[in-house]
C-alpha cells in the first residue's frame, strides 16, 4: 500500500461494514446458526443468511421466535448466540486480505473513518482489540446502535452523513450486503460490493451497475474516494 499515490480524501467518509465486510467471520455465523437450529431439530433454510443480513441480533432472536418455533426467550437466544461467538471473534476471527492497509492508507489521506455494523458492541470491540483496527475509526456505530429497520433504508445512511458532517455523494460505503448496498445507493453514496472468497469482478448489468468496484482483497479497494 506504501507505494501506492496518497490521495487527498479530506471531506470524504469511508463507510464500513465489519461483519463479511472487513473481518472473514461470515462462516462462523454459519456454523453457529446451524449448531443452534440442529439443538432444536430444525434445519437452516437456505436463504436465512440474506434474510437476516442487516439484522441487529434482537431482530434475529425475534425472528426465529416467530418464524422458526423455537421457545426461548429473546434474550436466552442472543446469550447463547453470544457465548458460541465470543472465543472465535476474541482469538480466531481474521481481517480480510487488505483490509487493515487499506484503513491506514484511508486514514493517512484524512478521510474520516466510520463502522456501521449490525453487531453487537460487545464482539465487535473484542474483534477490534484482536486485530488492532480500533484506533483507526472516528465514528463507530453497533448494532445496538441502530433503529429498528437497521441497514435496511436509506434515512439510516442520509442521517449517518448528516451526523459525520459528510455530503452523502462524498461518502463511500463497503459492504457484504445487497440490501445495505441498496439502501446506500438510494441515499446517494457510492458503494463497494464485497465478495465473499469470489475474486474480485465486474458489477456491470446487475443490481449495482455504477458502483465503485467489487472485489474480496482490499488491495483492489479504490484509493481516491472522490472520483
Amino acid at each position: 500500500m506504501s507505494e501506492n499515490i496518497l490521495f487527498d480524501n479530506s471531506n470524504c467518509a469511508a463507510i464500513f461494514d465489519f461483519d463479511g465486510t472487513l473481518l472473514d467471520s461470515l462462516n462462523v455465523w454459519d456454523d453457529i446458526d446451524n449448531e443452534s437450529f440442529a439443538k432444536r431439530g430444525v434445519a437452516v433454510p437456505e436463504d436465512f443468511a440474506n434474510s437476516t443480513a442487516t439484522f441487529t441480533p434482537r431482530q434475529v432472536a425475534d425472528y426465529v421466535i416467530e418464524h422458526f418455533g423455537f421457545t426461548d426467550s429473546p434474550e436466552d437466544l442472543m446469550k447463547e448466540w453470544q457465548d458460541m461467538a465470543a472465543d472465535a471473534y476474541a482469538n480466531r476471527l481474521e481481517l480480510r486480505k487488505g483490509a487493515k492497509d487499506y484503513v491506514i492508507y484511508l486514514r493517512k489521506s484524512r478521510a474520516k473513518l466510520v463502522l456501521l455494523t449490525s453487531l453487537s458492541k460487545t464482539l465487535c470491540e473484542l474483534s477490534l482489540k484482536h486485530t488492532g483496527l480500533r484506533e483507526y475509526f472516528d465514528f463507530i456505530i453497533f448494532g445496538e446502535d441502530l433503529e429498528k429497520t437497521g441497514k435496511n433504508r436509506a434515512q439510516t445512511y442520509i442521517d449517518l452523513a448528516n451526523k459525520i458532517g459528510v455530503l452523502p455523494n462524498n461518502c463511500t460505503v463497503f459492504e457484504d450486503s445487497d440490501v445495505a448496498l441498496s439502501s446506500a445507493k438510494k441515499a446517494g453514496m457510492k458503494i463497494c460490493k464485497i465478495f465473499d472468497c469470489v475474486p474480485a469482478k465486474s458489477l456491470k448489468n446487475n443490481a449495482f451497475d455504477g458502483c465503485c468496484t467489487g472485489f474480496s482483497d482490499f488491495s483492489l479497494a479504490p484509493k481516491n474516494l472522490k472520483e
